[in-house]
């Protein structure tokens, strides 16, 4: 094995899994730089299937950014359907986007995606700007409504 070779497989933890399709990557939108790096960290990282088990806190050890950069750059990922959160700790890559062990498994996988749920379908960026837009909504919106909120009182030692 090559340097180049070994250092490669050290990179990627799950050498077996190389079957990803660039198709999925043209259909990426506009993201802060910040994403774009989660992005391909988070394509390193991946089990088959597109499966990331990494909190925020692993991805910004393994990123070297802080925590918070991480959770402010994971919604512009959600938005474009780039990642879901499927619970604490763990992620997934979009199915046009994941490793797949053989070409069977990513047809499979392609074949089973509702055809609203592809990538390439309609006019991405003006989706992706129309649910960043939203959630940004939604989180003015609940922090509008906290700051009306009653104080909460002190809480008391039991």
């Amino acid at each position: 094995m090559t340097v180049a070779a070994s250092a490669a497989a050290s990179r990627w933890p799950h050498q077996e899994y190389q079957l990803i399709s660039v198709q999925g990557l043209s259909y990426i939108p506009r993201l802060p730089p910040t994403a774009y790096a989660i992005l391909l960290y988070m394509l390193t990282q991946q089990q088959p299937g597109g499966l990331v088990r990494a909190t925020h806190g692993e991805l910004a050890t393994g990123l070297a950014l802080d925590r918070g950069v991480i959770s402010r750059a994971m919604p512009y990922l959600v938005a474009a359907r780039l990642v879901y959160v499927a619970g604490r700790g763990r992620l997934q890559l979009h199915p046009m986007l994941a490793a797949y062990p053989t070409a069977q498994d990513r047809t499979a996988a392609l074949a089973a995606l509702a055809p609203e749920d592809r990538l390439n379908v309609g006019h991405f960026e003006e989706e992706y700007e129309r649910r960043l837009a939203r959630y940004q909504e939604d989180k003015a919106r609940r922090k509008a409504e906290q700051r009306k909120a009653p104080p909460r009182g002190h809480l008391r030692s039991v």
